[in-house]
């Protein structure tokens, strides 16, 4: 799988898997054994992410030409089963992206492809924050950071993103970034800082969702925890598994979640009861 997401009334999830050396998005209803999937990307290059929009009533999916870093957000209309949008963006690798209430999309966007050192592979880096306004189909650097690494992206507010990094000269972990600030300012990010840090530590916190009562979930190295922003404290929600999450979804404190355990299970539990369900990916039928 390359990324998955549910629906806002909680009854369908949709997901990226490889087939035939190639990515398509399917969707899968959640609450049934049925093993049938229904497909709703598919072409000759790679489609990645998929999200619903606010509304639901819209699902956004990254598409990549074969071999090729030249992105596009496609629109898929639930209604009448259409791709209705095609919006080209500028060359790089897209590692996350969310789709604001404004009518616009915030996404991370990495310029080179090295390394920093000669015992590790190539990897992306050189990260900063893109605005993409789907009124006027422009999109513009919206930060100067030439980050690291950026890997996930969460709209927290009507001018804030909560951004994770890691290598920031400020340290790693989460940050919020104001959307309404000058370029040319360095003063744009603020870490969230926790009164009890632990020894996981919040430098190793990512996947941030945001939670009913505005609180964020995240992960904090192999574990689950909940940051209470207003008093700075971190809460434990589930102790560690032994693998690290890769994906995290949340929907009225239903979260859904994804981990590197080499199965193609996608977990969810209510926040509240913590009872752990499994869905499973089954290969596209």
């Amino acid at each position: 799988m390359n990324g998955f997401d549910v629906s806002p009334d909680i009854k369908t999830i949709i997901f990226s898997y490889k087939e035939d050396s190639l990515y398509s998005v399917y969707a899968k209803l959640i609450n049934t054994n049925n093993r049938i999937t229904y497909n709703i990307f598919k072409g000759p290059g790679n489609y990645v992410n998929p999200k619903y929009s606010d509304n639901g009533k819209t699902i956004i999916a990254l598409y990549y030409p074969k071999n090729k870093l030249r992105p596009e957000f496609h629109f898929y209309d639930l209604l009448s089963h259409k791709i209705t949008k095609k919006i080209k963006v500028g060359d790089g690798f897209i590692s996350d992206y969310i789709f604001s209430q404004s009518n616009k999309i915030f996404y991370l966007q990495a310029k080179t492809f090295q390394s920093y050192s000669p015992i590790v592979p190539n990897a992306y880096h050189n990260y900063d924050i893109y605005e993409l306004d789907i009124n006027n189909l422009k999109s513009k650097k919206i930060s100067n950071l030439n980050s690291y690494s950026m890997q996930e992206i969460l709209n927290v507010g009507k001018d804030s993103l909560v951004i994770s990094m890691q290598g920031y000269p400020a340290g790693s972990g989460l940050f919020f970034f104001n959307t309404n600030h000058n370029i040319t300012n360095p003063k744009t990010l603020n870490k969230i800082m926790i009164t009890n840090d632990t020894l996981r530590n919040s430098t190793m916190y990512s996947n941030p969702v945001l939670l009913t009562n505005n609180n964020v979930l995240c992960a904090s190295s192999f574990q689950l925890v909940m940051l209470d922003l207003k008093a700075k404290k971190e809460f434990p929600v589930l102790p560690s598994t032994g693998y690290h999450y890769n994906i995290i979804r949340s929907v009225n404190d239903v979260i859904f979640y994804q981990q590197n355990d080499n199965t193609n299970n996608i977990y969810y539990f209510n926040l509240y009861e913590k009872k752990i369900n499994s869905i499973n990916i089954h290969y596209p039928q």
